[in-house]
C-alpha cells in the first residue's frame, strides 16, 4: 500500500464558519470520525500530520498586503463578512486560513523531498480567493500559494485537476497566460451556479493556449456525464506528463448536495483518484496533493473524501 499523509487537527478544523453557515466544523468532525473507526485501524500506510500554519510572507506570495491586512484586522475584529456577504469575520479567522494555506504548503514540502507521494488536505482547495478578496467561503487561496511554490522549487508542468461543483475561478484566471500551470476544470454550468464562471472557450492566452480546460456540465449531471468528462481529462492530463498533480476533490456535486444541483455518485470520486493516482506515478514520481474543497451535505462530504483517501492508498 502506499503512504497518504492527511492533515487534520485542532487549529486546521477552525477554519469553518458559525451560526449554520454551510462551511461548517460538523464536515470536516464527521468524516474524521468514519475515517478514524473504519479506516485508520485497518490502512496502517495513512499517517495523520499536524496542520502548519502559513507565515504572511508565504501568503504575500500570492496576495497583496492590503488584502492580508484586511484579513487580519477583521479577525481580530471577529464582526462583519470579508466580501459580499457569503464569507463571514469571525475571531481568529486569520489563523485558521493560515493554517489551510500552511498544511497544504507542508504537504508540498513532503512530496517534492520525496519524503512522502501522497497527501490529502481535507480544509484546503479554497478554490475561490483571489489576490485582493475573499470570494465564496474562500479567504486565502491555499492552490495558488502552492502552485507558486512549486514553480519557484522548479516545476514547469504543474497539472491543476478541480471537480467541484463550482468553478474554481480564483485559480483559473489567476493562472490564465500562465504556461507551466495545466489546469482542467469540471463543474456545474457558470450560467446555473455561482461563481458564474469556466466556460468551455476559455482556454488560456497568449503562451499558455492550450494550457486551460474548463468542462461545464448541465444541471442534473451524474456518472455518466462525469466519465464521459474525465475522459476528457485523462487525455489533457496524459499530454500534460505532469511533474505534480494537485486535486481539488470537493464533494458538492453528489446529489443532494444543498447548494449545487449535480447528481454524481461517489464512484465518480473513485474514478477520478484512481485515474490521477495512476498519472501521477507514471509521470510525477507518485506527487500527488488532494484538497478536499466543497461540499455540504456530510454524508456526501465524508464518502467522496473516503474513496480519495482510500484510493490513494491502493496499489498499481
Amino acid at each position: 500500500m502506499h503512504s497518504v499523509d492527511i492533515f487534520y487537527g485542532d487549529s486546521l478544523k477552525k477554519y469553518a464558519f458559525p451560526n449554520g453557515h454551510p462551511f461548517s466544523i460538523a464536515r470536516v468532525e464527521h468524516f474524521w470520525d468514519v475515517l478514524k473507526n473504519d479506516v485508520l485501524l485497518n490502512y496502517k500506510s495513512i499517517n495523520v500530520e499536524e496542520p502548519v500554519m502559513a507565515d504572511q510572507n508565504m501568503l504575500l506570495t500570492f496576495h497583496i498586503p492590503e488584502y492580508v491586512n484586511f484579513v487580519k484586522n477583521a479577525s481580530k475584529a471577529g464582526i462583519g463578512y470579508l466580501d459580499n456577504g457569503d464569507t463571514p469575520a469571525f475571531k481568529g479567522i486569520f489563523e485558521a486560513a493560515s493554517t489551510s494555506v500552511g498544511s497544504t504548503l507542508r504537504a508540498l514540502e513532503k512530496v517534492m523531498t520525496g519524503e512522502i507521494n501522497h497527501a490529502f488536505n481535507p480544509i484546503g482547495g479554497l478554490h475561490h480567493a483571489w489576490k485582493d478578496k475573499a470570494a465564496g467561503f474562500c479567504v486565502f487561496n491555499d492552490v495558488a500559494i502552492a502552485i507558486l511554490e512549486a514553480k519557484r522549487l522548479g516545476l514547469d508542468r504543474i497539472l491543476y485537476v478541480d471537480i467541484d461543483a463550482h468553478h474554481g475561478d480564483g485559480v483559473f484566471y489567476e493562472f490564465y497566460d500562465d504556461p507551466a500551470v495545466f489546469i482542467v476544470d469540471i463543474h456545474e454550468d457558470g450560467r446555473y451556479l455561482y461563481p458564474g464562471t469556466g466556460f468551455s472557450h476559455e482556454i488560456g492566452e497568449g503562451d499558455a493556449i492550450g494550457t486551460k480546460k474548463n468542462i461545464p456540465l448541465p444541471i442534473g449531471s451524474g456518472l455518466n456525464e462525469f466519465r464521459e468528462a474525465f475522459d476528457q481529462v485523462e487525455k489533457f492530463a496524459i499530454d500534460v506528463r505532469p511533474q505534480i498533480v494537485l486535486l481539488q476533490c470537493g464533494a458538492d456535486g453528489l446529489k443532494g448536495d444543498p447548494l449545487t444541483h449535480l447528481n454524481y455518485t461517489v464512484e465518480c470520486h473513485r474514478l477520478a483518484i484512481q485515474s490521477l493516482h495512476r498519472i501521477a506515478h507514471e509521470f510525477a514520481d507518485g506527487r500527488i496533493i488532494a484538497m478536499g474543497g466543497g461540499g455540504y451535505n456530510l454524508l456526501n462530504v465524508t464518502n467522496a473524501w473516503m474513496e480519495v483517501v482510500v484510493g490513494l492508498t491502493m496499489e498499481l
